[in-house]
């Protein structure tokens, strides 16, 4: 027994040695950092419904069974004009989102309404061809007197040249005006 007990933790430490070497062995994710403006605009045809990656890479959000978790009426659909880069090279997109159901607590005390949505960001390059497209989820702030976002996007899917990406964009200022925003996206 005590043979058996010897060599099964013999075993375990020599497998644990070969994941620790195997992981080690693995390369260093490669990021790029994601720069630019966004200008929002109402979208009154709710485009975030109707593209067709949307139940792909929003099936919570869009399931046959249950309710939509879109909000889905006039004034809580979007589209956005990007202007940026990406690893320093020049990109434009669009962007089309759809505020979600969410169980915010009132902030109205605060001058402050939360948010929850759901984001498609289609970007090119400065030739005009398609990089892909990047799906996150997001939560942010808006401050009812003066109209200021604070709002994180957390990527959720990625086709194109994004398949497997992961990453977060964070957005702060007008973004009917015009709004900076900073990211990463790794692989």
């Amino acid at each position: 027994m005590k043979k058996l007990i010897l060599n099964s933790a013999f075993g375990i430490l020599a497998a644990l040695a070969c994941a620790h070497q195997a992981l080690a062995a693995l390369p260093a994710p490669i990021c790029q950092n994601f720069e630019g403006t966004i200008v929002l605009s109402v979208d009154p045809e709710c485009q975030i419904l109707t593209r067709s990656d949307t139940r792909v890479y929003f099936p919570d959000l869009l399931s046959p069974s249950s309710p939509s978790q879109f909000l889905g009426f006039p004034g809580t659909c979007f589209t956005g004009e990007i202007n940026g880069t990406l690893n320093n090279q020049p990109v434009t997109g669009e962007s089309y989102s759809g505020q979600t159901t969410n169980n915010f607590p009132a902030l109205t005390g605060f001058g402050q309404l939360a948010f929850s949505a759901a984001t498609t960001l289609v970007l090119k390059n400065q030739g005009g061809i398609s990089l892909g497209a990047i799906y996150f989820q997001d939560t942010g702030l808006i401050n009812l007197s003066d109209g200021q976002t604070q709002e994180q996007l957390v990527a959720v899917g990625a086709n194109g040249l994004f398949w497997s990406v992961k990453g977060t964009v964070q957005i702060g200022g007008d973004e009917f005006l015009g709004a900076p925003f900073i990211g990463q996206f790794c692989r």
